[in-house]
C-alpha cells in the first residue's frame, strides 16, 4: 500500500498579511482548503490566486466548529492543520514527506514542535518551546476536544512526535496582544463554566502570580529578554481574567451568552 494523500486546511479572518506565506509553505500537499469567516481585508482574494486552494466561506461560531468543518471538507483522510499565522518549515516538510507507509499505518497522528517569533525573537523558553502540536492526523480516527477555545484533535491511537518545527509568527503589538489574551481568557472561562467548573479565591489571586513567576523564572523566560517578560506577564493577566470571568459567571454578574461570541478583532495587527 502506498502512502496516503494529505489535505491541508487553514481557517482565516482578516489574515491578508499572513495567508500567502502560509499557503506557499503548503503547496507540496495534495489539497489545500481555506475556510474564511467573510474577511474584509482581501484574504479571500489572495487565496483565490492559488489554483490548489479550495476556498469556502463559513460564519465563525468557535474554533472547534470552524476547524472541524474545514476538516470535513477534505477529500483525504489524512489532514494537516495549520493556523494562518503559521507556516511549515523546510525541515518539517522533509520530515512529513519521509513518513513511511508503515508509520502512517502504525500511528493515527503526528505532533510537531512549534516555535514562535515574537517581536523579532525566537522564543525558546517561557513554556513556549518545544511546544508540541498534533497537526497531522487521520480525521477518521479521533475527535475534537470539548469547548471552543484551546481546541485540539484527539486521536484514538498513538501519536508520534517529530522533531521539526512549525513556524509561528506572532507579531502582535502590545494592545492587540492584551486584547487577544483577554478575549481568549473570557472564552476559556465560558467553556469552564459550561462544564461545571467554579472559581475559588486562590484561582484569581495566587494562581496569576504563580503563572507569571513560573514562566519567567522556572521556565527561564528571563533568557528570552523583554519578550520573555511580556509573555510571562500576559500569562499572569490571562489567568486572572479567566478565573475572574468564571467568578462573574458563577455569581450571576456576567451573562453566559456573552462569551459564546466569536473573536471579532484581527489577531495579527501590524
Amino acid at each position: 500500500m502506498g502512502k496516503p494523500k494529505i489535505s491541508a486546511f487553514v481557517i482565516t479572518f482578516n489574515e491578508a498579511k499572513k495567508i500567502a506565506d502560509c499557503i506557499e509553505s503548503l503547496l507540496w500537499v495534495d489539497e489545500i482548503i481555506v475556510v474564511d469567516d467573510y474577511s474584509s481585508d482581501g484574504t479571500a482574494e489572495i487565496c483565490e490566486r492559488y489554483d490548489k486552494v479550495k476556498l469556502y466561506r463559513n460564519k465563525f461560531t468557535g474554533f472547534k466548529d470552524q476547524k472541524s468543518f474545514a476538516a470535513s471538507l477534505a477529500n483525504n483522510d489524512w489532514v494537516l492543520e495549520l493556523d494562518a499565522d503559521e507556516r511549515v518549515s523546510e525541515e518539517m516538510k522533509r520530515e512529513v514527506q519521509a513518513i513511511t507507509s508503515s508509520d502512517f499505518s502504525a500511528f493515527d497522528a503526528f505532533a510537531f514542535r512549534r516555535i514562535t517569533n515574537f517581536w523579532g525573537k525566537w522564543i525558546k523558553h517561557t513554556s513556549m518551546y518545544p511546544d508540541y502540536k498534533t497537526r497531522l492526523y487521520n480525521k477518521r480516527k479521533g475527535g475534537w476536544s470539548d469547548g471552543n477555545i484551546h481546541e485540539r484533535f484527539i486521536p484514538l491511537g498513538n501519536t508520534r512526535k517529530i522533531h521539526a518545527d512549525i513556524i509561528h509568527d506572532q507579531d502582535l503589538d502590545l494592545h492587540t496582544f492584551l486584547k487577544r489574551t483577554a478575549r481568549y481568557s473570557e472564552m476559556s472561562a465560558g467553556d469552564m463554566f459550561a462544564s461545571g467548573k467554579r472559581a475559588k479565591w486562590h484561582h484569581f489571586t495566587i494562581r496569576p502570580v504563580y503563572t507569571l513567576v513560573y514562566r519567567y523564572f522556572v521556565r527561564l523566560g528571563f533568557l528570552d529578554g523583554i519578550q520573555g517578560f511580556v509573555i510571562s506577564v500576559m500569562g499572569g493577566i490571562g489567568t486572572f481574567v479567566k478565573y475572574m470571568t468564571l467568578y462573574e459567571l458563577q455569581s450571576g454578574v456576567r451573562d453566559p451568552s456573552r462569551d459564546s461570541r466569536p473573536v471579532t478583532f484581527q489577531l495579527t495587527n501590524k
